[in-house]
């Protein structure tokens, strides 16, 4: 873990209502023999100082949170059930330090590395966000985001606006394209998620046939 790296809060939502999954939570879902919070929670821990879990409750993770004690802080939304701009209100709100390293709880395959190629990138640019983009898709549940970004989320929900494209508009993002990673290195699957079960059916079946039923 390196100076800046060591500066960023890992933040994970997993306080969504999970519909098009018909109500079934994703982070205790499993590939390759893990579950796929655990997945998460172990790349955070390469670069993060502080895993942050956003969700109404501690119980249905405990398994996963075990291994970490009480390092892993859990948060409920403070405005639930208005989906991931007002989770990603909720963690500005809540994290200790200043940079977020923010993940849908649907990602299993998270970078560690990508993370840390945005933090510079949006250091760089002196820039509120960075934004990755993986398969000519945006993909803001894969991000940095600084907490200056925080009164910018307060308005838009003040305004009824949950959107979190209009967000990334204005913070004026800086946005890193699938050759910003590979020149680095760093593979570009990080971001593939899940939405139903036909998704994670066909996730679950890519994986094995490159893998294995375990890594």
């Amino acid at each position: 873990m390196n100076k800046e790296s060591a500066k960023l809060t890992g933040v994970i939502l997993a306080g969504g209502q999970n519909r098009r999954m018909n109500g079934r939570s994703k982070a205790p879902l499993t590939i390759g023999g893990q579950t796929f919070l655990s997945r998460q929670l172990s790349e955070m821990s390469r670069v993060c100082s502080e895993p942050l879990l956003i969700a109404p409750d501690r119980t249905p993770f405990e398994r996963e949170l075990e291994p970490y004690g009480e390092r892993v802080r859990i948060e409920a939304d403070l405005h639930p059930g208005l989906g991931p701009l007002a989770g990603l209100e909720t963690a500005m709100t809540m994290a200790l330090g200043e940079v977020l390293w923010v993940v849908g709880c649907d990602m299993p395959f998270l970078s560690a590395d990508a993370a840390v190629a945005l933090e510079e990138l949006r250091q760089a640019g002196a820039d509120g966000a960075g934004r990755a983009e993986a398969g000519e898709k945006l993909h803001p549940l894969h991000g940095v985001y600084h907490r200056c970004g925080l009164p910018v989320l307060q308005s838009m929900l003040t305004e009824g606006n949950f959107r979190v494209m209009d967000f990334i508009g204005r913070m004026n993002a800086s946005i890193a394209d699938g050759a910003f990673f590979e020149d680095r290195g760093v593979r570009t699957d990080f971001a593939q998620n899940i939405n139903n079960p036909d998704d994670y059916v066909r996730m679950t079946s890519d994986h094995t046939k490159m893998h294995g039923p375990k890594e």
